[in-house]
């Protein structure tokens, strides 16, 4: 065997057998956490998701916003 061969080992995790209620208690655990994660990416991107609502409540801001964003784009490109 050459000095660059790899020598794959299983983790010692693997090397054991686990039991039913093993493998039930950490899929509850993952689960569990991947439930929070998917709670506070719904939290973070519900901001997002709102944008009519602002519109709404916002219409004159919008509309300016809007206007200045394009002016600006416009601008830009008409220089190249």
């Amino acid at each position: 065997m050459s000095d660059s061969a790899i020598t794959v080992r299983p983790p010692s995790a693997l090397a054991r057998t686990q039991t039913p209620d093993e493998v039930k208690a950490k899929l509850h655990a993952v689960r569990e956490r991947l439930k929070g994660q998917l709670e506070t990416l719904e939290r973070d991107l519900g901001a997002v998701g709102k944008w009519r609502e602002t519109v709404r409540k916002h219409p004159v801001l919008t509309i300016g916003g809007l206007f200045v964003a394009g002016y600006l784009l416009g601008r830009w490109w008409g220089r190249r």
